[in-house]
């Protein structure tokens, strides 16, 4: 054999050799590659979970884009940014928010957050499509650099709050020298929830982020009831002081309720009204409107028992905007449902140790002073269904009702070792075994 044969067969062998070599590394190269797309695969699912879950536990953070989120976490006092904020923290104290933020925080950033094996992902954006509907993206990665764009879209929801409700709702910042039978929510950070005293070990006081709801239109409602209706309670009032007077028609009539509804100029009388919402053995309700509060409110609250009274017959409105316009109530007993959001309530006895107060109070507080308010006994007894529906109130909190899954919206782009550009969508694009399909060379560029 010559050594020009030699040379060649040796040639031969070092290229087969390097071929099977390569093949190899391609071959080596396709499982890790597989490996990497499975794993890129299984994040997607994990990140799904952990946005969601983001959402649920979070619900006023669905209703703004990921940047806001930051802004109003960190710097942004704008109105908007400050709800978001009270929504979110409710009072927690500093510590509690700190973790809060941190748990926040990475996902406002667009911060790429760690899932296991060299994978991650990061929440790109939320944006409103619809109305009640909501576009979310996220990128998955892995360490090699393949990424994929996903987005799902989430369906939701604001509710009614039902069950029962509050006997008090107040902004009120001092404490309360009161006792309840009840729930009572608190909308001021400054009042602790460990000084509400209650008369048994079941109730509980809460901080909320709700709002109180918004009054009827007073002009309309003056408009809608008959002149008879509109009256003055003032020091030379001498109409009749029993309440639905004799000569009065029914307001409205309302799902089987006949409604009496008043608009008091002026509740500033020595003599005692009586309230009755029981008329020829039928349940009445019975509406007073007021604008500038109860100066002297005498009042009798007509029952053979509480069963015959239920508070939801008898409600008390306050319109007015000045807080010096409070609602003072002398009584023994009252069963109603009384709103007064920019004027304090408060209560005195006129017979009794201490007035006591079955229903529903809901006011920017609980007035405790000479003349206008002292000790009193709350009882709640109201449900948010039994509350007429102007004062019932809806979540600030966005209830998911529905995610889709997420699905690719961009392809995955890697660089090979080889100038080919190589594409894997680790979705769609797998062939037998589970193999990526490589689509070679200028695929972007047909």
């Amino acid at each position: 054999m010559t050594l020009a044969m030699v040379l060649l067969i040796g040639s031969l062998m070092i290229g087969a050799v390097l071929m099977m070599l390569t093949q190899t590394q391609v071959k080596q190269k396709l499982v890790k590659d597989s490996l990497e797309t499975s794993k890129l695969r299984n994040a997607v699912g994990v990140a799904q979970v952990r946005v969601e879950s983001l959402l649920r536990q979070y619900p006023m953070l669905l209703l703004y884009p990921p940047d806001f989120w930051e802004a109003a976490l960190t710097f942004d006092a704008s109105p908007d940014a400050q709800k978001l904020v009270d929504l979110t923290r409710l009072c927690q104290p500093d510590d509690d928010w700190k973790e809060t933020r941190n748990v926040i925080l990475p996902y406002a950033r667009s911060d790429d957050i760690h899932i296991y094996n060299n994978t991650f992902f990061r929440l790109i954006n939320i944006t409103h499509s619809d109305n009640n509907k909501a576009l979310i993206t996220i990128q998955a990665k892995n360490k090699q650099g393949v990424t994929a764009n996903l987005q799902a879209e989430v369906k939701y929801k604001f509710y009614y709050v039902t069950g029962k409700a509050p006997g008090l709702w107040t902004k009120q910042k001092t404490k309360i020298r009161s006792e309840f039978n009840g729930g009572v929510w608190l909308n001021n950070c400054q009042l602790p929830t460990d000084s509400i005293r209650f008369s048994e070990g079941t109730n509980q006081a809460i901080h909320v982020g709700n709002e109180f709801p918004e009054l009827p239109n007073l002009d309309k409602i003056i408009e809608r009831i008959p002149k008879s209706h509109i009256i003055n309670l003032n020091r030379n009032y001498d109409g009749e002081t029993s309440f639905p007077r004799s000569q009065d028609s029914p307001t409205e009539r309302i799902k089987g309720y006949i409604i009496y509804e008043y608009f008091i100029e002026n509740f500033d009388t020595n003599q005692p009204i009586e309230i009755k919402t029981v008329v020829n053995g039928k349940p009445v309700m019975v509406i007073f409107h007021t604008k500038h509060g109860i100066t002297k409110g005498k009042i009798t609250h007509t029952c053979e028992s509480l069963s015959s009274c239920p508070a939801e017959n008898l409600i008390f409105i306050n319109h007015a905007t000045n807080q010096n316009y409070k609602m003072c109530f002398k009584t023994d007993q009252l069963n109603a449902f009384i709103f007064s959001p920019n004027a304090g309530v408060g209560f005195t006895s006129r017979n009794k140790k201490y007035p006591e107060v079955s229903g529903a109070i809901w006011t920017k507080e609980l007035v405790s002073e000479r003349n206008c308010g002292d000790y009193v006994k709350v009882s709640a007894t109201l449900t948010f269904e039994q509350i007429i529906r102007d004062f019932q109130i809806i979540s600030p909190y966005a209830k998911i009702t529905e995610v889709s899954e997420f699905r690719m919206v961009t392809n995955t782009v890697i660089e090979s070792e080889s100038d080919s550009r190589i594409r894997v969508d680790p979705f769609s694009s797998l062939g037998p075994n589970n193999m990526p399909v490589f689509i070679d060379d200028d695929f972007d560029n047909p």
